[in-house]
């Protein structure tokens, strides 16, 4: 019988240091994963299509993770070039824009190292509250006095709708009747402020909130105008592990894509299958 106060033998010396290797561990993983006080905001460049959905997903994680969320806001095409050229010292984590097109062109810069999709969504007409011009074609368009918002070249919704319209022929005839108005919600604000009679939006803009009580008529002749919403980390990334962690929130089903679906958006269904393969560490 050992002797109270013996000293411990080799074998119990040898497993206390491998629970004590085995606690560190864990304990090191964990905190790794769990955000400090100076742990610097993940940027997110983002078109203003997804705004809504991405503040109340931004304000959940951080609510329930600690990791603060850097929302900046701006056309597709000027956010694709603010991740191209970065201000030094300041580079982005995630990038989503409105439609995949600009994921594309930044993953060929060598700017992408993952993305998901997220969302779809499609170009409708946004009509000025009360309608008092009375549109309800794509003919009421072409009437002498209407005033048609669309966005500019530079938002994904004003690019594909010149694209789609020019290549089926129409939109030489609504051009003199269209007002640029910069990015898809201030398209939106114009036909809610009584500035343009209609708008060239994307469906989850024209739904939402602000646009309440506004027709929102979806035409033949915008069938062709679609758009992808997908999330990128991006390779500038200072921490590519956490940005990760953030796509496989805001793809999950429950977590993020519903946020997007309470908001109008037609999610992408196997969205939540991909998130499940990155926590797994699949490339999907």
């Amino acid at each position: 019988m050992p002797r109270f106060g013996a000293s411990p033998t080799p074998v119990a010396t040898g497993s206390l240091l491998v629970l004590a290797g085995l606690v560190a561990g864990l304990w090191w993983r964990e905190h790794q994963n769990r955000p400090g006080p100076l742990d610097p905001p993940l940027v997110v460049y983002a078109a203003p299509t997804s705004r809504l959905p991405l503040e109340a997903v931004a304000a959940d994680y951080e609510r329930e993770t600690g990791r603060r969320i850097e929302l900046r806001f701006g056309a597709s095409e000027d956010v694709l070039t603010k991740v191209r050229f970065p201000v030094p010292g300041a580079p982005a984590d995630l990038f989503i824009p409105a439609d995949d097109s600009y994921v594309r062109q930044a993953r060929e810069f060598g700017l992408v190292a993952e993305s998901v999709p997220v969302a779809r969504v499609r170009g409708v007409l946004l009509l000025a509250r009360g309608n008092p011009k009375g549109i309800a074609a794509w003919a009421d368009l072409l009437r002498p006095g209407v005033t048609v918002a669309v966005p500019n070249p530079g938002a994904a919704v004003g690019k594909l709708a010149r694209d789609h319209l020019t290549r089926t022929g129409r939109w030489a005839a609504l051009e003199p009747r269209a007002v640029d108005t910069g990015t898809v919600t201030e398209a939106a604000n114009a036909t809610k402020a009584g500035s343009a009679d209609a708008a060239v939006v994307w469906d989850a803009v024209a739904n939402g909130p602000a646009y309440r009580g506004q027709t929102v008529l979806r035409l033949h002749e915008l069938d062709g105008v679609t758009g992808r919403v997908e999330l990128a980390v991006l390779t500038q990334s200072r921490d590519p592990a956490a940005a990760l962690r953030f796509v496989q929130y805001v793809s999950a089903t429950s977590g993020g894509l519903a946020r997007f679906r309470e908001y109008g958006f037609e999610v992408e269904e196997r969205a939540g299958g991909i998130a499940a393969a990155l926590r797994e560490g699949v490339t999907p």
